[in-house]
């Protein structure tokens, strides 16, 4: 069997698959312009364009989320930042890193940031989540993200002062299912444990 069809079977991929009707759903969308341009287009809504707004950036945090859960199904790699705390703290303790990286600069505060980051690096790089779980997340988001095509597609043929309301509920019923549903949760709150950082304050950061 060779690399490229080990890769197309991979537990990743295979997630990703699940994933292809969504993106068709919006790629629809986003090839003609994504909710924001429609209001902005029309003078009607075009006041009201950034709520329009926040919703694409929603529907493309909720996509985003669910491909992370796809690329972490069997654990979560080590970023740059992990890598080199791990390394370094393989080789020094953590009383001998921390005066290193004072004298680069860093803060008390920040190291210890970033420690616990290293730890829960370590900790997530061997965690496993459900392939059946992540699919039925997807199947949740589904039924939402044709919500938002429709929309859109209404939006462009007839503009109306209604499609406001509609839009502020959409994004309050794709944030509803990020807090409620489990693994989507967890995939936000995994990603916004990684922390600011640069090395020498002047590249490598992220």
């Amino acid at each position: 069997m060779g690399l490229g069809t080990a890769w197309s079977h991979s537990p990743a991929q295979k997630c990703r698959t699940q994933l292809s009707p969504l993106l068709k759903t919006t790629n629809t969308i986003t090839e003609d312009g994504d909710m924001w341009a429609r209001f902005e287009r029309d003078t009607l809504l075009s006041p009201d364009s950034s709520k329009a707004m926040q919703l694409d950036s929603k529907v493309q945090q909720l996509i985003w989320l669910l491909d992370y859960l796809c690329e972490t199904i069997k654990g979560v790699p080590l970023n740059d930042l992990a890598v080199y705390l791990t390394e370094n703290l393989k080789e020094k303790s953590k009383k001998e890193f921390k005066a290193e990286l004072i004298v680069l600069g860093k803060t008390r505060a920040e190291i210890d940031i970033w420690f616990a980051f290293s730890d829960l690096s370590l900790k997530n790089e061997g965690r496993k989540l459900k392939e059946g779980v992540i699919y039925h997340s997807i199947q949740k988001a589904l039924p939402l993200l044709l919500k938002y095509k429709t929309l859109a597609e209404e939006v462009k043929r007839s503009p109306d002062k209604k499609h406001i309301e509609r839009v502020n509920k959409l994004y309050q019923e794709i944030d509803q299912l990020e807090s409620s549903n489990a693994y989507l949760a967890q995939a936000l709150w995994e990603t916004l444990q990684v922390p600011h950082w640069d090395i020498d304050e002047s590249a490598g950061g992220s």
